[in-house]
Formats: C-alpha cells, structure tokens, sequence
C-alpha cells in the first residue's frame, strides 16, 4: 500500500526591484532573484535535479489577477491549477505562450541540490533576472538525477512521468507578492514534498507541489520536539492551512508562512515505540510564537 512518506517544505523567494511610476506605460526593469529554503524530513538527503528557472513576466497593466491567471491558464496551457498552486505538466508540452505575459530565464546555476541542508528558515539563493513588469508565473524544470538517502543508502527519487519534460508551474497572484520598504517586491514559494514524495515497497516517488504563501508570513512558530529517536514530526493546521516540518538533530523547529488564527500542533511520531500527541485549539495571536517543549512518550 502506498504511503505519504515525509513532509517538506522548501521556499523559494522571488525579490524583485520596483521603480518610480513614470508616463511609460512599460516599468522600467526590475532585479528578479530567487531563494530556496528548507523545513527537512525524516531522511539523510532529498537531492533535487533542477534545471532551469523561469518567470512569466506581464509589461502591460495589471487589471483582473484572477481572471488573468484563468485566461492565461486557458489560453496558453501554462497552468490548469487553482490560482497560487502548482500543476506537474509531466510528459505534456510545456506552455511557451507569450500571451499575458513573456518567458524570461533566471540566471540560475543548473544541478543537483541536497534540499535538506536548508532547514528552519534558512535561503538560498538559486538565482537572478532583471524583469520588466510584474511576474505572473514561475516555471521550474526538474531532471531524472533526483534521489534520496536514508541511513546511508541511496535510492532514487523517481519522477512520476517517464518524459524527459518535466514542469512545475505555479501562478504568482498580487496576495502573494510581499512590497518591501526599500521598494523591491518578494515571492514565496512553498515546496510540500507530503504531497509530492511517496514511498512505495521501498521505492520512492516524486509528483512536485508547489504553492505560493501569502504575502503576510512575518508568523513564525518554533519549539523543541523530543526525543530524537522518536523522530518528530510537527504539524500546525486549521481548515484551510497546514505546514508541517521536522525538527534538527537538537529537537528544534520552526515553521514560517501561517496566518494568525486557530490551529491545532500535532507531533507525529514516525517511530512506532512512540505516541503521537496533538494540542488542539491553540490559538496564534502574535507573529512570533514559542511552542512549549514537547517529550513524547513510548506506548
């Protein structure tokens, strides 16, 4: 039977340059770079063959976001998802229409990253691009040299379609651009490898999912979760959030990227010796929240 094996979160960040408001009705460029960051899970490595990133870039006015990203999605097969989330085009062609918008490369250093040396609010940057208006998607293309390693051993991280034309597209909405007080404007993206990285017999299965979180993340939630054999894993969730992450090797965690509210900790223990315990109806108030210290207990 086929299980989730682990959940992950990595955030790519998109910090671009904003320019004064001018009588040309085209903006002046701007400085595109993307960052990539980690909340690990319960394995030695994820190791990620990225090929290339691009942004969909729009020089002409902003007007309906949401009807944008539906014509966009129909017209030029960019995308199929729901708005901020990502579609796995797989074997199918990927979409180079122009319409809505024009394909520009980040300048963006091909390879095979080990996403789980960045964990708990740690970024990296992957790369940079001068863009001439507001980005409305963003297209990652994947290799097949992606694997895993767990108690030393390697396996492979098999992608979920044979074809060599492997996208990831994720729309770009205005809730999710962050302005910053130097003028320059930021994206992030979430990387949920729960739902993209099963385990099946022993083999391991890659399906990508990407969302973009909204544009308020200044909310952190950190704690300890104990004992490390217990091998932890946190989720905060609600009705309509959820990350979850997996704590160091010194039982710390921090999550990033929820709104204030009401949500539920789960502390899932992945060793079976071990129960799991869930604070229920805890309510979030602050932008900065410390959890209490965690010990699970064995059955």
């Amino acid at each position: 039977m086929q299980k989730l094996f682990f959940l992950f979160t990595a955030v790519m960040l998109l910090s671009l340059m904003s320019c004064k408001k001018s009588d040309d009705p085209k903006p002046a460029p701007h400085l595109l770079s993307v960052y990539l960051s980690d909340n690990p899970a319960d394995l030695d490595e994820v190791r990620i063959d990225i090929h290339s990133v691009e942004v969909k870039i729009d020089e002409g006015n902003s007007g309906d976001e949401q009807m944008i990203a539906r014509l966009d999605d129909n017209r030029s097969n960019d995308s199929l998802g729901a708005p901020g989330l990502t579609l796995w085009h797989g074997g199918i062609p990927a979409g180079d229409s122009n319409e809505y918008g024009k394909w520009m490369a980040l300048d963006f250093t091909p390879g095979v990253y080990d996403i789980l040396k960045l964990r708990n609010g740690i970024d990296m940057l992957l790369g940079s691009v001068e863009t001439p208006g507001t980005v409305r998607k963003i297209r990652v293309a994947l290799g097949n040299n992606n694997s895993v390693v767990k108690e030393g051993t390697q396996y492979p991280l098999s992608l979920s379609d044979d074809s060599t034309n492997h996208h990831i597209y994720i729309d770009v909405l205005k809730e999710s651009r962050i302005i910053n007080g130097d003028g320059s404007v930021a994206v992030y993206l979430d990387f949920d490898l729960g739902r993209s990285v099963t385990e099946n017999e022993g083999s391991y299965l890659l399906f990508p999912y990407l969302r973009t979180l909204p544009a308020d993340r200044s909310l952190e939630i950190e704690g300890y979760a104990f004992p490390a054999e217990a091998a932890v894993m946190v989720s905060v969730y609600n009705n309509t959030d959820t990350a979850t992450v997996l704590p160091g090797d010194d039982g710390y965690f921090k999550i990033r990227g929820l709104e204030l509210g009401r949500y539920n900790v789960k502390y899932h223990a992945g060793n079976s010796a071990y129960k799991d315990t869930t604070i229920q109806n805890f309510d979030i108030t602050i932008n900065k929240v410390v959890l209490p210290e965690m010990t699970l207990s064995k059955h």
